[in-house]
């Protein structure tokens, strides 16, 4: 898996490379990760759901996720425009969380200023491409920390 890890992060630069895993990875991805709780990357990566902000309708992202508390999350969209699931939350922060076979309700809280760049830091260490999209978004890029809530008796 190193090799496979090492080959994801390099090739997650490349500007070949974003159209295509912007388009293709989040699908197969979604798809995977709905079907049997597997994933097509080597990175932990989780299955958000959330409400559409104006449809109301359920929205799925895999997203890659690291754990603290919950499970953090961030919006970077390879360096382009806040992703819909991003902008979601913000008006419906309650979500859903699939990682692995294991499904649960969250309550989505953004990470505050002083532990971003920490997270970052966290996130770039086993995706070197993320201090790049960081750099080309011009823009702030939210984190987002998706806290489980207690399973209803």
């Amino acid at each position: 898996m190193p090799l496979y890890q090492s080959l994801a992060g390099w090739v997650g630069d490349k500007p070949w490379f974003r159209p295509v895993a912007s388009r293709v990875l989040p699908r197969l991805d979604a798809a995977l990760l709905r079907a049997r709780g597997w994933r097509a990357t080597p990175f932990a990566t989780l299955l958000l759901t959330t409400t559409g902000r104006r449809s109301s309708e359920p929205h799925h992202s895999p997203l890659y996720y690291l754990e603290d508390g919950g499970y953090v999350v961030i919006a970077s969209n390879y360096g382009g425009a806040e992703p819909d699931w991003s902008r979601n939350l913000a008006p419906h922060p309650t979500c859903t969380v699939k990682v692995g076979r294991v499904t649960a309700a969250a309550q989505a809280q953004r990470v505050s200023e002083q532990e971003w760049p920490g997270y970052l830091d966290q996130f770039a260490a086993f995706y070197p491409a993320y201090r790049d999209y960081v750099a080309r978004a011009g823009r702030d890029i939210p984190m987002w920390k998706l806290v489980p809530l207690p399973a209803a008796p």
